[in-house]
């Protein structure tokens, strides 16, 4: 694996697909669509710019989003999956049906809020790289993440299978 700056360098070239880049040669992970990779398989050795890595294909995608699933299959029963934001990211306020979730922040500031079904705030908590202690969510709980740094990267994890009805977007958006 490369330096970081030779894996910036091939970012410009591949228009962020670093990750991918980098580790194709090994097979290990694939890109399922633009900016969510896949490990072909559990127990892939991940390189120790990971953040670094994510965040700049964060910076590539119009969504300002990137995501490497741990997990091989979208069918999989657990789901492991690294997230990476930029500003101006947007999340929606959404809930799942079927799945608790559990959030680790690993880099960076955002809040992770939690609204009634009237889509008014019940619960504002901030997720903080540098303590990087679990919140959960609840099943079927309406929740959106809103980042407070320019950067911020978490760990998700929940159940599957990951279905297309898996996440419900609430009807009023701001």
């Amino acid at each position: 694996m490369g330096s970081l700056a030779e894996l910036l360098s091939i970012s410009k070239k591949s228009k962020g697909n670093i990750y991918l880049a980098t580790l194709s040669k090994k097979g290990s992970i694939t890109e399922t669509s633009p900016g969510v990779f896949h490990a072909r398989a559990w127990g892939e050795r991940l390189d120790e710019n990971l953040m670094e890595i994510l965040i700049e294909i964060a910076k590539s995608q119009s969504n300002h989003k990137a995501r490497l699933c741990l997990h091989p299959d979208p069918d999989e029963k657990l789901q492991v999956t690294y997230l990476a934001f930029t500003k101006p990211y947007s999340d929606k306020i959404h809930k799942h049906p079927n799945r608790p979730e559990v959030v680790v922040p690993l880099y960076g500031l955002a809040f992770h809020s939690i609204f009634n079904s009237k889509g008014e705030l019940i619960k504002k908590q901030l997720l903080d790289g540098t303590r990087t202690v679990a919140i959960s969510t609840k099943i079927n709980e309406w929740h959106t993440i809103e980042l407070e740094s320019e950067n911020f990267v978490m760990l998700e994890i929940g159940i599957g299978p990951f279905l297309p009805n898996s996440t419900i977007y609430y009807a009023y958006n701001r």
